[in-house]
């Protein structure tokens, strides 16, 4: 055998070393991602969205679920939350990502933040340091895109506007009934607009009253209009 008919053989067998080590890599990866949901989280970076701001006592709630939740196996988890009150006192430095200096003032409902330290067996809720992460689309829509193959219909309303007996819960029989025997599976949600949230729906969303019918898929808003008939009438549109 010649020495350059050795050395090709040689070089084959690193290269597919190589590649079985990627390709078990990779497996083991996905494994590990749907065996642990929220692996992806970090020990030593405690990361949640703000569920409330409370001005007045100085302090900020944040849901922590995921992150608690980081070395639980699924798919069979518990559904339980978990939430730590910050209280900001004058030690506490908020900031943006990019390093801009925040105040309390700049958190809205919604925002996702990292706060450090992480919580710990000697809890105190008085953190040294508060990120406001940046936040994609997906996130910040989170609440109101569909969350699997189908559509989510939103009916977003105020305090002050009371719903019509059509747009409670008979409206998702009826879409169930019109979308029967298509592609699209769909889902409902009543959400109360607040304008304290981190994105203000109403003014991206160019929503003129409410009540207002939205229909989203997994990417974006597809229809709105405010009354029942309209939304029917383009889901039936859908089955052509």
């Amino acid at each position: 055998m010649g020495a350059s008919h050795l050395l090709r053989r040689i070089l084959f067998i690193i290269i597919s070393l190589i590649s079985m080590s990627f390709i078990s890599a990779c497996t083991n990866s996905t494994e590990v991602h749907e065996e642990y949901p929220y692996g992806h989280y970090e020990d030593d970076k405690m990361i949640g969205t703000v569920s409330e701001v409370n001005k007045s006592e100085n302090s900020i709630v944040v849901d922590i679920s995921e992150w608690e939740k980081r070395g639980r196996k699924g798919p069979d988890m518990t559904d339980e939350g978990y939430s730590y009150t910050a209280l900001i006192t004058d030690k506490t430095l908020i900031k943006h990502e990019n390093e801009k200096e925040a105040f309390i003032d700049d958190i809205k409902k919604g925002q996702k933040v990292l706060v450090n330290p992480p919580r710990g067996n000697d809890f105190e809720g008085q953190p040294n340091q508060i990120i406001l992460l940046e936040m994609s689309y997906e996130e910040k829509y989170a609440r109101l895109l569909s969350q699997k193959d189908g559509i989510n219909i939103v009916i977003m309303y105020t305090n002050g506007t009371p719903l019509p007996e059509e747009m409670y819960e008979p409206l998702y029989d009826n879409v169930t009934k019109i979308l029967e025997g298509t592609e699209y599976s769909p889902s409902a949600s009543w959400v109360l607009y607040d304008e304290n949230y981190i994105v203000d729906y109403k003014e991206e969303m160019e929503i003129k009253q409410f009540p207002a019918m939205l229909v989203f898929n997994e990417k974006e808003l597809i229809f709105k209009d405010y009354s029942v008939e309209g939304l029917y009438e383009f889901l039936r549109n859908l089955r052509n």
